[in-house]
């Protein structure tokens, strides 16, 4: 679940160990390059956390930052290793 903070797009997701994290986060950032759009990106071993706003809207949140959510959950989603 997305939360707004700070009039940005804050999502935390855990993983089972740092290599499912890591996996993910070279997913994300793959994405944002083919999108042009780059997050804020955290990673503390099994948990990262994404910061979204766009910078050229006075760092506010935009369809670019909703968008690029929905793909990112959609990253978490097939980045879980069973």
């Amino acid at each position: 679940m997305w939360n707004t903070i700070d009039e940005k797009l804050h999502r935390e997701f855990e993983f089972k160990n740092f290599i499912e994290a890591f996996a993910f986060i070279t997913k994300v950032a793959l994405l944002a390059e083919r999108v042009n759009h780059h997050p804020e990106i955290r990673i503390t071993y099994d948990k990262v956390v994404i910061i979204l706003c766009t910078h050229d809207a006075e760092n506010t949140i935009t369809e670019k930052d909703r968008h690029l959510a929905e793909k990112i959950d959609q990253v978490f989603k097939s980045t879980i290793i069973a």
